[in-house]
């Protein structure tokens, strides 16, 4: 089981705000990859980068470990006053987060350009 993940950086040089990171995943994600992809998302986002995007469109399927992987990356965000915002969650996973009461904890929407405008227009 292993999770693709590709990371697209959205654009921001027209914008006065910084851009917000959008990272999409695909595939499994599991306690084989989990603490992988903790580290590689924490090494690609900067200090300056406040709020993130994941993109779960393409997730087949998260265990525990994973979950508190995105958790872990809420902390570190909300620590520097910013949020993650989960997009494209999938029945089983909105099951998930819904059961678990996740979906409290983070911002949920359709897709990652309605996650990103929703983050952009935070104070």
């Amino acid at each position: 089981m292993t999770a693709a993940v590709r990371f697209t950086l959205e654009s921001g040089a027209q914008q006065a705000v910084a851009p917000v990171p959008v990272i999409a995943l695909s595939g499994d994600l599991d306690f084989t990859n989990a603490e992988q992809l903790r580290d590689d998302i924490q090494a690609a986002l900067t200090p300056d980068h406040r709020d993130l995007v994941l993109d779960l469109t393409g997730l087949d399927f998260c265990d525990s470990t994973g979950i508190r992987i995105f958790l872990a990356i809420r902390k570190l965000l909300q620590e520097r006053g910013g949020a993650v915002a989960l997009a494209g969650l999938n029945s089983r996973l909105t099951r998930i987060f819904r059961l678990t009461g996740l979906v409290h904890a983070f911002t949920v929407q359709p897709t990652a350009a309605d996650a990103v405008a929703l983050l952009r227009s935070r104070p």
